[in-house]
């Protein structure tokens, strides 16, 4: 445990490693004793105090936030306290959501750029809650995004932007023309400017045409991704537009396509993004089609079938029978049987395509049976659905019994059996009487008892997650039972409310709370074992790996200095060879490129270790930084990603853990790692 003694100790390495710990370890206790750290007089502690206060304070926003302003107004102008700074910002930004905080971030953009900097990046974290921004904050955002006489742009200015769906229509103008001004500045924010057009209505229309339909080597694969999305918002002119660029990249060569370079993540994106086909039927007939039969190369194959069935789904609307959907796929894999799914799950599932459902969810593949079950929450009228999630809640991958336990949550109603219900018949003397009244809406059914089959998984799959220690599949069931209200199941939840794991409190805090009349429990953290002797140890050296991929070699370096837990983790699984025939199952080529599921689903890790305490941190995620997926706190273990742009919502969230270099942009969904090694250590 951290004592008082550690907090004042004459040694600033146990101050340090004090605070460090203390921002790793949520609760109130920790809040306290960050308080008293935040008056240390060395820089790093304080960044991470205000690191750790900003991580939680969701019960004490008001204070929190008063201390960390207080303790900003103290520091010293110059470079040096530049990056505490920024920790304290951001926090602040993290923390609050009241009015006169906004106020004091806004003043923050007339200091000096580094500051200015961190308080447009805060007000982002703040608008992310929110959703919303205060006029005038937009008229200083834009401002500072200008630049002026005596300070030049800057492009962090508009990253609140894209942390809100609408902005104000007096705005609009001059945020397109602010954007488009930084689109000549090449640098990792102007992305923003890129994302903001896609906000700023029309004005927004011009400048993205130049990233979309320019020059291609004036602009990344990712920024021209985001322009393809950012056009999308843009209404039918955006789609017009998203045309015109499908026109000029369906023109590539079949082999140029099939090569998986950026005109083939740029015309994947275009694809997902337009919302009307008829803006580019031809295009799109023509990709939906698209071959190169002089190859029997399972890569080149697989990227064509990604562009094929995207295609093929983006044009047929529902008809599920369509030839260019059933034969889009010439891997004859998940590719196509996840694109027949997003069309099934375009109208009414019933006939042929319930018949088609239910052999899907037998499917061998993980993945093709939780694209299945993702479609039962919005599909009530799936035959059989509480035998069909009961069957997938006994699954032995812990992705179909967590994609099984999501849908119950988002609609308990399926969980139950649907007989014809009995009503009484009008009198006919009625019938004359009231036959010209309007006839009254009928009162909303009460929730059906769920069917005792599914209940009895749900509370297997429970025992099992508690068992194998998967949090994300433990804390999708314990939804799953809050969701269907029984109280009968109270005692199975409530032991999870005193679970060292955060996560499982929180999932069991509202769970109760839905079984017993919405009145939440307090659910406090037991005694956790000592922190602070790991992280004052001597740092070990840091490790380089190398992935062999079908992509070609790729490599990270990770940094134990960052998270020396999570370091050490990878290291030990590259060692087994865990991560050899490892499929790349995310690729967002302007985001992430993720893998480590061993399921290829997104879903788990090793299924015989424990997951890891988090190592979080306020560094910033960066264009080749490596984190640690997540799905709750203290949840990670196997699943890396790397950025593919500065994405800074994600800063503090993950454990950051490295940086990777190689042609991470060259990866494609599916592809296979075949081997890991360690190069140096």
């Amino acid at each position: 445990m951290i004592e008082d003694d550690d907090l004042r100790s004459r040694s600033v390495t146990v101050r340090r490693a004090a605070a460090r710990a203390l921002a790793r370890t949520a609760g109130a206790s920790a809040r306290d004793k960050l308080l008293l750290l935040l008056s240390d007089e060395d820089r790093e502690v304080v960044a991470w105090v205000a690191y750790g206060l900003g991580f939680d304070c969701a019960d004490a926003r008001e204070p929190t936030v008063s201390a960390l302003v207080a303790r900003a107004l103290s520091f010293p102008p110059g470079p040096e306290w530049d990056d505490t700074f920024s920790a304290v910002a951001r926090a602040v930004g993290a923390c609050a959501l009241e009015e006169r905080s906004q106020t004091t971030l806004v003043a923050w953009l007339d200091a000096s750029p580094a500051r200015a900097r961190a308080a447009s990046l805060a007000l982002g974290d703040l608008a992310g809650k929110t959703k919303k921004l205060r006029e005038e904050t937009w008229v200083a955002l834009l401002s500072r995004a200008a630049g002026g006489v005596s300070e030049g742009p800057l492009p962090e200015a508009l990253y609140p932007v894209s942390r809100v769906e609408n902005v104000p229509p007096t705005i609009l103008e001059r945020l397109a023309e602010v954007a488009s001004a930084r689109l000549a500045e090449k640098g990792p924010f102007r992305l923003f400017a890129i994302r903001a057009l896609g906000r700023a209505k029309q004005g927004g229309l011009q400048p993205l045409e130049r990233v979309l339909l320019g020059d291609a080597a004036s602009f990344s694969m990712p920024e021209r991704v985001e322009a393809a999305r950012a056009a999308a918002r843009l209404g039918d002119d955006g789609a017009v537009l998203l045309g015109r660029a499908l026109d000029k990249l369906a023109a590539l060569p079949p082999a140029t396509i099939a090569a998986g370079g950026d005109d083939t993540q740029v015309l994947l994106a275009a694809i997902g993004a337009i919302k009307d086909a008829r803006a580019a039927q031809k295009a799109l007939t023509a990709l939906a089609s698209l071959n190169e039969k002089s190859t029997t190369d399972q890569r080149t194959l697989r990227i064509l079938s990604l562009v094929r069935c995207a295609s093929a789904k983006t044009v047929v609307d529902v008809k599920t029978t369509d030839a260019s959907l059933t034969g889009c796929d010439l891997t004859k894999g998940f590719i196509g049987k996840r694109a027949l799914l997003e069309v099934m799950g375009r109208s009414e599932i019933k006939g042929p395509n319930n018949k088609l459902l239910h052999d899907l969810l037998k499917d061998p593949d993980a993945r093709t049976r939780e694209a299945a079950l993702d479609l039962f929450a919005a599909h009530a009228e799936i035959e059989d659905s509480p035998v069909l999630l009961a069957e997938a809640l006994r699954a032995k991958e812990p992705g179909v019994v967590s994609a099984a336990a999501e849908q119950i949550s988002k609609n308990p109603a399926i969980a139950s059996p649907r007989g014809k219900k009995s009503r009484k018949a009008d009198k006919p003397s009625d019938k004359n009487k009231d036959r010209d009244k309007p006839k009254p809406e009928p009162d909303a059914e009460p929730l059906a008892p769920p069917a005792p089959d599914l209940v009895k998984a749900l509370v297997a799959a429970l025992g099992r997650a508690e068992k194998d220690n998967d949090p994300e599949m433990l804390g999708a069931v314990i939804d799953a039972i809050g969701a269907l209200g029984q109280r009968a199941l109270l005692s199975d939840v409530e032991r999870f409310c005193s679970s060292p794991s955060p996560t499982a409190r929180d999932r069991a805090k509202n769970a109760i709370a839905l079984m017993n009349g919405g009145k939440k429990p307090v659910c406090a953290a037991p005694a956790r074992a000592p922190e602070l002797s790991a992280e004052a140890l001597e740092t070990p050296a840091s490790v380089t790996l190398r992935f062999e991929t079908e992509a070609g070699e790729l490599s990270m370096k990770l940094d134990p200095a960052l998270a020396p837990a999570t370091v050490a983790r990878v290291t030990a699984l590259v060692k087994r060879g865990y991560y050899d025939g490892n499929i790349i199952h995310r690729v967002d080529p302007s985001f992430v490129v993720q893998f480590g599921s061993p399921f290829a689903d997104g879903y788990a890790g090793p299924p015989d270790l424990s997951p890891l305490r988090c190592e979080t941190s306020a560094q910033p995620f960066g264009e080749l930084t490596v984190g640690v997926a997540l799905s709750g706190r203290d949840t990670g273990s196997s699943q890396l990603f790397v950025m593919r742009a500065r994405h800074p919502h994600l800063d503090g969230g993950y454990p950051l853990v490295g940086t990777a270099s190689g042609g991470w942009d060259k990866v494609i969904e599916g592809d296979a790692i075949v081997k890991a090694t360690i190069v140096s250590n």
